[in-house]
């Protein structure tokens, strides 16, 4: 490695070269901030007639012989500052009356006067994106494409017209700028490209986590091979994908691949560790090959583009249920489909149906979302190549997944208006289109109440003395809510008149209303009840679920606190919390034990589900600091209590619940006692 200090238009002028930026750097982004600070600098050095000097910082790179003698310096850091340099060298040239200068300007700096080949005469090379405004604006002075290179060079020329000074004076100033620069052997281990870059960039401002892993799979490599694979790969998923997506897209084929799930931000350091590992089965061409595979099928879940309409559709449900967690394991199903043919197309729809099925339930009983990413990723780490189906089946009816008595009686009371506008509206466009031959177009539809968000003295009067608790039980119930394309003409009209509108909607669920003489709690209950028996066979429970033994328990084996299996007349006799026994004679200690040893881990975490509406029973709170609201409180602390009076199952459900809010549901036991 050397090091050493030099005058920048030494270091840009001196001998045959030119300056390569490499495929994987970001393209030029010195914003008008940057520009005319670097410009104030130069000027202060006029301003002092010469007599200080300015730092530009350092400029790394490689260097390789290139045809015909030219050096060939590839940077690694830098780029942007000898970029913006070029940009003011050449609106210099622009401006400078001295011929000898505008002449020094074009042949020592800006090009290589005698260059055997067009493609060493331009001294710098940009990257793909800025390579061509550059050349233009270089060769032809066309400053016309839309570009940060044409844009800051049309500043640097503003900026020199407006200066106290002369363009010969200016140019004068760039002899007062020093640089240091550190060249380094390629062909030496300890001078890494790869690790003086991240070394240069430990802070991590600069690089995202996917601009990281692109410059570990291309810099090591020739400059000619960089370009190459940038082009034939990663090109291609940047296309695909976007490059804001491309650390999501590693961080979830990492969870595939090794069942971990890497924080955001150490995705890069989680993909190097990967590759390391795996380095004997794979390059970086090999691993790009793969990455570009696996981008094809995330760029459908991402944009629903795929060549199959009815999977398209489907993958839309998971951004309606705005959950991406699920990607790694379907990332693993989708090769199955389509590289290893496993399964045809048919069985990934059933997959996919199974999923939804799983994530909606779980979303309307109201269980938790931050673990379903390691409930996904602890499938996909063991699939087989065989019944692929069988064992997602198998694995999510391990982890909670709500039959019908539990989906039915949180479906009716679920306030799907607060979980959001996209899933309330997904929810009421399936049942509507659900076994319906008509075709309705959905595109412009609104959610409508049909008993109104506020309530009017006619209102008031129809819903009866009841009225307030009617209204703050039942506004956003499944059973209140329609789809209409009238929103605003409906406002709060009575029900009379809204029948009307009713009775002419191009909408099956909204005519089917006007059936109703009266719109009070039980028609929204009945109306519910109806929805819920479309409901549970759109998100169906899996076709394995009737015909698991439920029965079949094994005393003295440890299960999680969401296994599926039905407790019902059974007692347990140990609770286990990571690997700590404790001795219970009833489902009733065992909740109280459970909260109690968490409660003295982390207070906070147990004292907000208090204001968890998953937390809210069909009657009563089971978290709360009042006592008198529960029928067998139990007490945690001084103003905390929970409710005991349930039944066994209902317990072991709120105990998970309770598990995964601390992030323990994978650490939590409890064993039956004979």
């Amino acid at each position: 490695m050397d090091a050493e200090k030099i005058k920048l238009l030494d270091f840009i002028g001196a001998g045959k070269k030119t300056f390569n930026i490499p495929v994987y750097q970001r393209n030029y982004n010195w914003k008008e901030e940057q520009c005319r600070k670097l410009f104030e600098d130069i000027q202060n050095i006029v301003k002092s007639d010469y007599e200080i000097e300015h730092f530009l910082g350092t400029v790394v790179f490689v260097s390789s012989e290139s045809k015909m003698n030219f050096n060939e310096y590839i940077l690694i850091d830098g780029q942007q500052r000898i970029t913006s340099i070029m940009l003011l060298l050449k609106a210099l040239h622009e401006k400078v009356i001295n011929e000898d200068d505008k002449e020094e300007i074009w042949e020592e700096y800006l090009t290589n006067k005698r260059a055997p080949e067009e493609n060493l005469r331009i001294r710098l090379k940009p990257v793909e994106s800025d390579g061509m405004p550059y050349k233009k604006l270089i060769e032809e002075n066309d400053v016309s494409l839309a570009s940060n290179v044409c844009k800051n060079y049309k500043l640097f020329e503003k900026l020199i017209n407006e200066s106290n000074y002369s363009a010969e004076e200016i140019y004068k100033a760039l002899w007062k700028i020093e640089l240091v620069y550190i060249k380094l052997d390629k062909g030496k281990k300890s001078e890494n490209p790869q690790m003086i870059f991240e070394s240069l960039n430990s802070t991590g401002l600069s690089l995202t986590q996917g601009d990281l892993i692109r410059n570990y799979l291309l810099m090591n490599h020739e400059y000619e091979k960089q370009k190459t694979l940038y082009k034939n790969f990663w090109l291609e998923i940047e296309k695909r994908i976007t490059n804001e997506k491309i650390s999501d897209f590693v961080r979830d084929y990492l969870t595939m691949k090794n069942g971990s799930i890497s924080n955001k931000d150490k995705v890069y350091d989680d993909f190097k560790r990967y590759i390391k590992q795996n380095n004997e089965n794979m390059d970086e061409e090999g691993i790009l090959e793969e990455l570009k595979t696996y981008s094809e099928y995330y760029s459908w879940f991402l944009n629903g583009n795929s060549t199959n309409n009815k999977i398209n559709e489907k993958l839309s449900e998971f951004r309606y249920l705005r959950n991406t967690t699920v990607y790694p394991l379907i990332l693993s199903v989708f090769e199955d489909t389509y590289s290893y043919k496993n399964i045809n197309e048919n069985e990934l729809l059933d997959i996919l149906d199974l999923l939804i099925s799983y994530i909606f339930r779980r979303s309307v009983c109201g269980y938790t979302t931050n673990s379903l990413n390691k409930v996904f990723a602890s499938i996909v780490i063991l699939l087989k190549s065989k019944d692929i189906y069988k064992q997602i089946e198998k694995g999510l009816m391990s982890k909670s997944f709500p039959g019908d008595e539990e989906f039915r009686a949180e479906f009716i009371k679920c306030n799907f208006y607060k979980k959001g506008t996209e899933f309330c509206k997904y929810t009421l466009k399936s049942l509507e289109i659900f076994e319906n031959k008509e075709q309705t177009d959905m595109e412009n539809i609104t959610i409508e109440h049909i008993m109104p968000q506020t309530l009017n003295s006619e209102w008031r009067i129809e819903l009866g003395s009841k009225f307030e608790q009617i209204h703050s039980e039942y506004i956003n119930t499944i059973g209140n809510l329609t789809l209409t394309g009238y929103n605003p003409e409906l406002s709060n009209k009575n029900f009379e008149l809204k029948k009307r509108y009713y009775e002419e909607s191009n909408i099956k669920m909204s005519r089917e209303i006007a059936n109703y003489d009266k719109w009070k709690d039980v028609e929204i209950r009945d109306r519910a009840e109806q929805l819920f028996e479309k409901a549970k066979r759109i998100w169906k429970l899996p076709q394995g679920y009737d015909n698991k033994n439920i029965d079949n328990l094994e005393y003295g084996k440890n299960y999680l606190l969401g296994s599926n299996i039905n407790i019902t007349g059974k007692k347990p006799s140990k609770l286990i919390i990571s690997g700590k026994e404790y001795s219970i004679k009833s489902w009733k200690e065992l909740i109280e034990k459970l909260c109690l040893e968490l409660y003295e881990l982390e207070p906070r975490i147990l004292r907000e589900l208090i204001y968890n509406p998953s937390f809210k029973g069909k009657e009563k709170d089971i978290v709360t600091q009042n006592k008198e609201k529960l029928r067998a409180p139990v007490k945690i602390d001084e103003d905390l209590y929970i409710e005991s009076n349930l039944n066994s199952n209902a317990i072991l459900n709120y105990a998970n619940m309770i598990a995964t809010e601390y992030e323990l549901e994978e650490e939590i036991f409890f064993v039956l006692r004979k």
